[in-house]
């Protein structure tokens, strides 16, 4: 996982902001568990960079996806925007990012969780047979 630490905070008002979806419209959107394994892991990726990029663990808001990312390479990227009170942002991705890299002054590669995206379901417990013996 790829995480940046860009060089000035992201202006959503901006016409670069155009392209960042907020995340739970994101998940919302044709809903796949992939997403929520996606989610995990650039939220554990960025916990890993912490300390190399500076993030305090603060966000001023929930976080966006850049749709653009996904279109051009594939991978969607999370955009992160951290707390008051300079409004550090940050992109987080499992590829790197070109547009984050350039407008990066500090970066960090971590490692990437295998979070499998299968969903678990309950099943009906199975009924005990007192006649069956019990391993220890």
């Amino acid at each position: 996982m790829f995480v940046y630490h860009l060089n000035n905070p992201i202006d959503l008002e901006a016409d670069d902001g155009d392209s960042f979806v907020p995340l739970t419209h994101w998940l919302t959107d044709n809903v796949r568990p992939e997403k929520a394994a996606w989610l995990l892991e650039t939220t554990l990726a960025l916990a890993d960079a912490a300390p190399a990029v500076r993030w305090d663990g603060d966000m001023r808001h929930l976080p966006f996806v850049d749709a653009h990312g996904e279109d051009t390479t594939g991978e969607p990227a999370l955009i992160v925007i951290q707390q008051e009170p300079v409004a550090d942002s940050f992109v987080i991705s499992r590829r790197p990012v070109s547009w984050a890299q350039r407008q990066s002054d500090r970066w960090h590669e971590t490692r990437t969780r295998d979070i499998a995206p299968t969903v678990f379901t309950a099943q009906e417990p199975n009924p005990i047979n007192p006649l069956t013996p019990t391993p220890f």
